[in-house]
């Protein structure tokens, strides 16, 4: 009968082993309990769900295995025979063999499922006699590539996410207030209602970027290129007037003057907006070119919408009043027009009597029947 207690060296106490046996497939139910309790547990989990469907270009997953799996077959080798060097789990000095020195294309091995790590450590179906030893060293040559794959994916993962970042200046406005904000070149930005702007500032004169997560309306002065990153895509300009609006799944820019070039987040879809035009990305899209369908007034005290739905005029409305909106349902509608930013009762008749809305406003609430 096949013996499933593991050595020391594979005990749940071990963290990187364990994390490695289950990227591997290798994993016992208490030891999955173990894995589970674990204070980075759903990390890791939000990690290889996010890798699922990636999508790189210019990579062979099948030559990058053809690299690696000689390797690993290497260390399997020196460890039957007794000179197997030590190697410890990722992030140390001695983690790594040199062949298996992050580059720019190494993330990519995340692509590869899970069967295809077990399908080059499985032996052959012929019978054979495995022994103790064999079943040990089998295991850890598994755990070895697992965890070599494992901090290569937190590697990219981790610095994934910091693309998007406020750095060490940041601005926020509340529900209502809109704020001004001067960059270290002297380009304006007014920040709409909850919105949040940041820059580094120590790097201000490399490149001028900045991040965002609401509505801003941009004076950008003339210089080197001038860059909004949203989660939604990024903006591009030298010097001109634009507003960008990023909440949710949409990128909203407008161009006022000048030009602007918009790029969906992937870079796989960009395009130049002249004086008078804007554009939409809606998840990750790029949507047609067009006019622009009004000018943006909300820093003057107006909430302007063309053929917007109803959830998006009414979510503006939360962010200027500081109010919550309840409706059993909103549908498929859509409206056209504006609503003050500074008399909330004046601002719902705006939107519910042209729309044929019951409105009431019940102190800090809105209901619609």
């Amino acid at each position: 009968m096949e013996n499933n207690h593991h050595d020391d060296d594979l005990q749940p106490g071990n963290d990187d082993t364990l994390l490695a046996r289950w990227l591997a497939g290798d994993l016992s139910p208490e030891d999955l309990e173990a894995l589970r309790n674990l204070e980075g547990y759903p990390e890791y989990v939000e990690m290889l769900a996010a890798l699922e469907g990636l999508e790189m270009d210019e990579y062979s997953p099948t030559l990058a295995w053809q690299k690696l799996q000689p390797i690993l077959e290497k260390e399997k080798a020196e460890k039957e025979v007794g000179n197997s060097p030590t190697l410890v789990g990722v992030g140390s000095a001695q983690s790594v063999p040199a062949e298996l020195e992050t580059t720019a294309e190494t993330p990519e091995i995340a692509q590869q499922p899970e069967a295809k790590i077990v399908e080059i450590t499985q032996p052959s179906t012929a019978p054979t006699i495995v022994n103790r030893k064999s079943q040990i060293l089998n295991r850890q040559w598994l755990a070895i590539a697992a965890t070599v794959l494992l901090g290569v994916v937190g590697i990219w993962w981790f610095s994934s996410r910091d693309n998007f970042s406020f750095t060490d200046t940041a601005y926020q406005t509340n529900a209502g207030e809109n704020k001004e904000v001067k960059l270290p070149d002297g380009s304006v930005v007014t920040l709409n209602a909850m919105s949040k702007l940041g820059f580094a500032e120590a790097d201000w004169t490399e490149g001028r970027k900045v991040a965002l997560d609401g509505e801003a309306y941009f004076k950008a002065k003339k210089g080197k290129t001038f860059t909004v990153q949203t989660e939604q895509g990024s903006v591009q300009v030298v010097g001109t007037i634009f507003n960008v609006y990023a909440r949710g799944e949409e990128l909203e820019v407008k161009c006022a003057e000048g030009k602007v070039q918009v790029t969906n987040p992937e870079a796989t879809e960009r395009v130049l907006l002249k004086k008078g035009e804007q554009v939409t990305v809606l998840r990750g899209r790029m949507q047609q070119r067009q006019g622009l369908s009004f000018y943006p007034n909300w820093f003057k005290g107006e909430s302007t919408f063309r053929s917007a739905s109803l959830e998006r005029v009414f979510g503006e409305m939360e962010r200027q009043y500081g109010v919550k909106v309840l409706a059993d349902s909103l549908g498929e509608r859509t409206f056209s027009g504006k609503f003050v930013n500074n008399d909330l009762k004046k601002a719902v008749k705006m939107v519910c009597d042209p729309m044929k809305l019951n409105c009431e406003v019940r102190g800090d609430t809105v209901v619609i029947h």
